[in-house]
């Protein structure tokens, strides 16, 4: 997987030099491997506009007890706090119950090694009640 040049020179002509503007005790580091450096934040911020990290990195930079430049993980998670990725389901997204049963029952199973049908019923019930906030069409009957 490839950075683009566009991501690219953004990274190395302004992000960088932002950042160790903003904080010099990562100067050294930053400047040391630009290219690496470039490369590992590109693959990491694949997908997003620089205003993007832009924006976000000037928000980190607003915490005036850190001493030292954000990972790309860091500013990736400030971007998506910001722009949480909408959680609907594509329309006709649809899975049968006896999916859904099997779900329900696998996390049961997760939590505690002792399945009874009870415990299956209410986390079927839950599990329910997402999809069907989520707009998932369940199809099928229930026994």
């Amino acid at each position: 997987m490839q950075v683009s040049a566009n991501m690219s020179v953004f990274l190395a002509d302004e992000l960088l030099p932002l950042m160790a503007g903003l904080w010099p005790a990562s100067a050294n580091q930053l400047d040391s491997n630009v290219r690496g450096v470039a490369m590992a934040w590109g693959l990491q911020l694949s997908g997003l506009t620089p205003d993007q990290i832009t924006e976000a990195v000037l928000e980190l930079a607003g915490d005036t007890s850190r001493q030292f430049a954000p990972r790309p993980a860091e500013v990736k998670a400030a971007i998506l706090q910001r722009n949480p990725v909408p959680k609907c389901a594509p329309a006709g997204r649809q899975i049968s119950i006896r999916a859904c049963e099997m779900q329900a029952e696998a996390r049961v199973y997760v939590r505690d090694r002792q399945v009874t049908d009870e415990a299956v019923q209410a986390e079927l019930q839950q599990l329910l009640a997402e999809l069907r906030s989520e707009g998932v069409t369940i199809t099928g009957r229930i026994r």
